[in-house]
């Protein structure tokens, strides 16, 4: 920052939708990046799935990804927040995953590994999401 110019700084509005959309907009960049990495270099990437329940009581799915490129770049980002709908079952879990990976357009060729928490909606061996996503 150029010192000379420090009262000008002062003087600029931080209302809190100001403070907000900026965020937002970071967020969406950084998001926007992330996957343009992915899509662009061919990378790998790996997923964890930490399903939460909310004070309000609806269900929410956060992905977080790590993306290792070509020459072993690493990125880590929180992909997406999903909302569940209804009940916390694996196909439920896996339809919004299904949905977040698809709306990036990553390939799930690309997809190496699979990290969550030992929930039996993650990992039961016929109706839990590591099941549906072997399927």
């Amino acid at each position: 920052m150029d010192p000379d110019k420090v009262d000008k700084y002062k003087q600029l509005p931080l209302s809190r939708r100001t403070i907000k959309d900026r965020q937002h907009e970071l967020a969406t960049n950084s998001s926007e990046q992330l996957i343009s990495i992915c899509q662009i270099e061919d990378a790998y990437y790996l997923i964890a799935l930490d399903e939460s329940t909310h004070v309000t009581d609806s269900a929410q799915l956060l992905l977080f990804i790590r993306v290792i490129t070509v020459d072993f770049k690493s990125y880590e980002e929180l992909f997406a927040l999903a909302t569940l709908k209804g009940k916390t079952q694996g196909c439920d879990i896996f339809a919004a995953f299904k949905e977040k990976i698809c709306l990036a357009q990553l390939q799930l060729k690309n997809l190496v590994r699979i990290c969550s928490d030992g929930a039996l909606s993650m990992r039961g061996k016929n109706e839990g999401f590591i099941a549906f996503l072997k399927k």
